[in-house]
């Protein structure tokens, strides 16, 4: 039988729990980048918009949008001059947004979710979601897309 004393139970508590909370939290990380990629993949506008926080940046891969843009009505803007599939209500086209390579880090109340997009070969796509804890809920808060592409001479 062990025993232990009272500060050394609370601490193995503290990091039970711990434990406990951050894989709860990378599971609703991961059901959050899910539903957003979901979203994203359907032009699904309310629950898509509904993924960022208000103070949300993005840069974006296009070069028309070199700088970062920010707050959620710009981020907004942004994606609807984007892809204008979020504005029609008669659009059935659909992505087909497939992450690959998926890693989760998780510091409290952020989040950070990276994966790769593309073959790998000739063309390959990074994106990098932060995601911030506020009232239970896990918001995008930043957003980075890179993409780059193999030498012609491969």
């Amino acid at each position: 039988m062990i025993i232990l004393k009272p500060s050394l139970l609370f601490i193995v508590i503290c990091f039970c729990l711990g434990v406990q909370g951050q894989n709860r939290d990378s599971v609703d990380v991961m059901r959050t980048a899910e539903k957003f990629l979901h979203a994203f993949n359907n032009f699904n506008w309310p629950v898509f918009h509904q993924s960022f926080d208000d103070n949300a940046t993005i840069f974006y891969p296009e070069w028309q949008f070199v700088r970062r843009v920010s707050g959620k009505k710009a981020v907004e803007k942004t994606w609807l001059e984007l892809f204008p599939e979020f504005a029609d209500t008669t659009n059935t086209s659909k992505m087909n947004i497939t992450p690959k390579d998926v890693f989760i880090q998780l510091y409290g109340e952020t989040a950070i979710v990276s994966f790769h997009l593309g073959d790998g070969i000739k063309r390959l796509s990074r994106r990098t979601l932060v995601f911030v804890k506020k009232n239970n809920e896990w918001k995008i808060a930043h957003l980075h897309a890179s993409s780059m592409v193999a030498d012609k001479e491969n």
